[in-house]
């Protein structure tokens, strides 16, 4: 693989013999301290199949995909799933144990040059890392024939795995705007062929690969002249550092967003510890020691290692914490102003989570502060696969059980007591329950709300000149008909009978009465309850059947009666 050259590109040391070891002898354990911010999780989308990746669109604060294990790319928009998948490679990949689509990674110029990278293993089991491009028809689409597969030194377009467990598998771009890439060690137990400290091998380092070259370079890559090895005949140019087990999630602190630059790795423990390792930016030729040392322990001796000093990591917990490490990221929100600066990270099988804080010195090396356990307020979500954050820095988590969240912070309780549901917008204002609008001003002194009268049937259609009865009563020819019967808008008339038949009208109630307790009192029907003056006029004889129909009769068959028209068969009419 070739090294592009560039004037006045200093080449890193191969080793640091004056490198400090910054986790040396020290094991962070639970801070005793009050936390001042408690966090919450809030559900972003779910239904995913094996979700092991969030990754933010570059170009619209909107868009984030979520990596599917199985081999799709999906597309969240505003937090709603779309139909359609970025990316669909699962006739392409081995997705059983640990293999699968494991990295996205979009290049820093994705808005111009729509180039995104992936890592997954393929069907035969191998790591193979592809670039894509956008579809130049929709943005929310890769196009699938852009395909080009890395190729590596001795001319592979693969890594070859030897066993099917640690594969590693992320990708990303550093502040540097090279693309890292993490390899596993190759799996089985404890590392069998010391591969993480073969010089000769790509398996158990991590990579640093420079991808923006031409669309016909036949590699896809360059070495970047400042890796640190370059030059050395008997390392492969595209280490950056020695030592990794399974690294499961890493992330560079973004110093766009006020972070160092620095690279914080969490690898995968063999049966005792897990680790998490840091390294201050632009800080290459390391060993984190696999596997020869297992966190900050000594482990198996022999082979010794590629070269010392073995870096320890800078915080490390046993199995009976938790069995796999799932890192995540330096917090550089705002959200939660009480954890900037600090590192998120979970464990997969037991599903605990924590934050640390970190001290850096004046060389850029970092030591644990405190660590802060947040499993009871996250307890909702299980076996967390990665983490991820959006363009505001935000911070969420993958569970590989199907669903992505977002970390937040309470909301902040209503101004009063009896405000139970939370507040629309900063200027509403709490009354009685209830949020009045901004502009809205109650007196200090109002009463509260009674409960509300029983609603007022509603007005009458045009030809209907009375109160409805009821709710279930229809108008039709200027009569109200009781329920069950619901005339067509047109002959024939309908058939179906009434419950009942309402008793006549008095003189002066040209209507049927609407029940047995309604009261005429001034050609209107009075509800249960009202009860007319006593001088009110007595009932009087019913006026005649067949002069009181004002309107065109439905029907020969129809009869009049009390200025409303019966359909056959209806007693009333009789």
């Amino acid at each position: 693989m070739r090294v592009r050259s560039a004037a006045g590109v200093l080449l890193l040391a191969l080793f640091l013999p004056s490198l400090r070891t910054p986790g040396a002898g020290v094991t962070a354990t639970p801070a005793t301290g009050v936390q001042t911010t408690t966090l919450t999780a809030s559900l972003v989308a779910s239904g995913f199949t094996n979700p092991v990746g969030f990754v933010q669109d570059p170009t619209n604060p909107a868009v984030q995909y979520v990596v599917e294990q199985g081999g799709r790319i999906r597309v969240l928009v505003d937090g709603q799933v779309q139909p359609t998948s970025f990316l669909d490679l699962t006739g392409q990949v081995s997705s059983t144990g640990e293999r699968g689509l494991l990295g996205l990674a979009f290049a820093p110029d994705y808005a111009s040059s729509g180039r995104l990278f992936v890592n997954f293993t393929n069907l035969d089991g191998h790591t193979v890392v592809a670039r894509f491009t956008r579809s130049p028809s929709n943005p929310l689409l890769a196009d699938p024939a852009s395909r080009f597969d890395l190729a590596w030194p001795g001319g592979q377009r693969f890594i070859v795995q030897p066993f099917p467990n640690h594969n590693g598998g992320q990708i990303a771009f550093g502040p540097d705007g090279f693309l890292y890439v993490g390899m596993g060690d190759g799996g089985s137990a404890d590392d069998p062929d010391h591969r993480a400290q073969d010089p000769s091998t790509l398996l158990g380092k991590m990579l640093r690969l420079d991808v923006s070259v031409s669309d016909s370079d036949p590699e896809g890559y360059d070495v970047p002249p400042g890796n640190p090895f370059v030059g050395n005949a008997d390392v492969l140019d595209e280490i950056w550092a020695f030592g990794l087990r399974n690294p499961w999630r890493w992330s560079f602190d973004d110093p766009a967003s006020g972070g160092t630059g620095a690279l914080v790795i969490a690898d995968v423990g063999q049966g005792l510890w897990e680790e998490i390792n840091y390294e201050p930016p632009a800080t290459g030729g390391r060993n984190y020691g696999w596997r020869n040392r297992e966190g900050a322990h000594d482990h198996i001796a022999m082979p010794p290692p590629f070269a010392a000093p073995l870096v320890d990591p800078i915080h490390e917990y046993p199995h009976s914490d938790g069995r796999s490490i799932t890192g995540g990221f330096i917090y550089r929100g705002s959200a939660l102003p009480d954890f900037v600066g600090r590192y998120f990270f979970a464990d997969y099988v037991t599903s605990r989570f924590w934050s640390l804080g970190l001290a850096i010195d004046g060389s850029g090396e970092a030591t644990v502060t405190d660590v802060q356990e947040h499993t009871g307020e996250l307890a909702g979500i299980t076996s967390p696969s990665s983490f991820g954050v959006d363009a505001a820095g935000e911070l969420y988590v993958v569970s590989h059980d199907g669903a992505v969240y977002r970390l937040g912070s309470p909301v902040a309780p209503p101004p009063t007591d009896s405000c139970t549901t939370i507040r629309p917008g900063d200027d509403w204002t709490c009354h009685n329950g209830g949020w009045l609008p901004p502009g809205i001003t109650p007196p200090p002194s109002s009463p509260p709300p009674t409960t509300p009268p029983p609603s007022i049937p509603p007005p009458s259609t045009d030809d209907c000149t009375t109160i409805r009865p009821g709710d279930d009563w229809t108008c039709y020819n200027g009569g109200w008909l009781p329920p069950g019967i619901t005339p067509p808008p047109s002959s024939p008339p309908p058939t179906t009978p009434p419950p009942s038949t309402p008793p006549p009208a008095t003189d002066d109630c040209t209507t049927i009465r609407p029940g047995d307790d309604w009261t005429c009192y001034n050609g209107g029907w009075l509800p249960p309850g009202m009860t007319p003056p006593p001088d009110s006029p007595p009932p009087a004889t019913p006026p005649p059947s067949t002069d009181d129909c004002t309107t065109p009769r439905p029907g020969d068959d129809w009869t009049c009666r009390n200025g409303g028209w019966f359909p056959p068969g209806h007693p009333g009419g009789i």
